[in-house]
């Protein structure tokens, strides 16, 4: 963890000293190219949200989860109980 923490602020400035010195390009940007971009990210989030969906159920349920089962309810089918 300690070399993590050393390499993080390393690598930080090396990242800063490449946008220090950026020459302009002289390129073609497909202006498809932005709706990529957020493809990619609404299908990063999307993917999140399937992964951690039982997670999200369950903490947007939890004040159901709690309530009581009502009274002379014995959690069975009164039929199956009557046919012998």
């Amino acid at each position: 963890m300690r070399k993590l923490l050393l390499i993080v602020p390393i690598f930080l400035m090396v990242v800063g000293a490449l946008f220090l010195f950026e020459q302009p390009a002289y390129a073609y940007a497909d202006p498809g190219t932005g709706l990529l971009a957020i493809q990619a990210v609404g299908s990063a989030l999307v993917a999140t949200g399937w992964y951690l969906r039982r997670k999200i159920y369950a903490l947007l349920n939890r004040s159901t989860a709690s309530t009581p089962v009502a009274e002379g309810y014995s959690g069975k089918d009164s039929e199956s109980s009557s046919i012998s």
